[in-house]
């Protein structure tokens, strides 16, 4: 991604040529409906002058998992194919002047939209979910606008606004997220790390493990956020290595974690005061200092 990353960064928004889309949610194949919306000069210069602002901020990035977060200088890392984005690229991609909105009321129900920046034959999608009611009550945050004859123009205050950045943007097919929450929605990316503790539970290899799996069905529940830490043992597969559960077993006696065995079928035996700390190990996140010696449960984990 590094390669891709520079080119971002070093991309000369000023000299590009900005076209704005609206998308809407549909229960096609297509999963979208993308219009768009030719704009005037001064809200393109608008575009270009907080895109710029937005870019310069972001100076480093991490790859993208269920669990991890970005800070106020950093993005995550993803291949745009794997996502919805594909579907909504290849609707923006067709030629504007037939896929022109005539009409302010086609711009109610839109789900975000894309401004494509280009130049010397390179784009950049710069994409944000919108809000769920396009006030105009945000004069700082908002780029505020009107639609007219056919054109949409930045103004001090009308029925739609444009928040001052994006949720992520695209180049080379390489997704820069820098609002994680923004993108998951957009992308309806969320359904992936729902769908991934079904699976999880299905996989042999996984509920093999336990002697008796509801204990951690019950604990994850509905919740999102162990949902998606399910997502991200299904990704790392840990309990796949070779000699997990001895590994496991021997650490477990060593740290006095209190996890239960059932050494007669080689299973962890579950309950609800060990289940977090089954995840932990499972997600990798049990870690030890060189330094201290002492343990940590930390949120997420990069490999150095």
């Amino acid at each position: 991604m590094n390669s891709e990353f520079q080119l971002l960064q070093a991309f000369d928004f000023a000299n590009s040529t900005p076209h704005l889309w609206v998308f809407k949610e549909s229960s096609s194949p297509a999963k979208f409906r993308a219009f768009y919306v030719q704009t005037e000069r001064g809200l393109n210069q608008q575009f270009k002058s907080f895109v710029t602002a937005e870019i310069t901020r972001i100076t480093e990035h991490s790859p993208y998992s269920y669990i991890a977060q970005t800070n106020e200088n950093s993005c995550l890392t993803l291949d745009a194919t794997t996502t919805n984005f594909s579907s909504l690229k290849t609707l923006v991609d067709r030629l504007e002047t037939e896929n022109r909105i005539e009409d302010s009321k086609d711009l109610k129900g839109a789900i975000g939209y894309v401004v494509k920046f280009i130049l010397n034959g390179v784009t950049v999608y710069a994409v944000k979910r919108s809000t769920s009611t396009w006030k105009t009550s945000y004069p700082k945050k908002y780029i505020n606008m009107i639609f007219s004859n056919g054109e949409l123009s930045g103004v001090e205050d009308n029925a739609f606004s444009i928040e001052k950045n994006f949720d992520f943007y695209v180049i080379n097919n390489k997704a820069f997220i820098a609002n994680k929450r923004g993108f998951e929605s957009s992308m309806k990316y969320r359904e992936a790390y729902s769908q991934a503790f079904q699976q999880l539970q299905a996989n042999p290899s996984f509920s093999n493990l336990f002697s008796d799996l509801s204990p951690i069905v019950d604990y994850v529940g509905t919740n999102s956020i162990q949902l998606r830490r399910m997502g991200v043992i299904e990704d790392k597969e840990i309990f796949n290595r070779p000699n997990f559960m001895p590994n496991l077993i021997a650490v477990n006696t060593t740290r006095g974690w209190g996890l239960n065995f059932d050494t007669t079928n080689n299973t962890i035996i579950p309950c609800s005061d060990t289940v977090s700390t089954i995840l932990q190990v499972l997600l990798d996140h049990r870690l030890m200092s060189e330094i201290t010696d002492n343990i940590y449960d930390v949120p997420d984990a990069i490999q150095v």
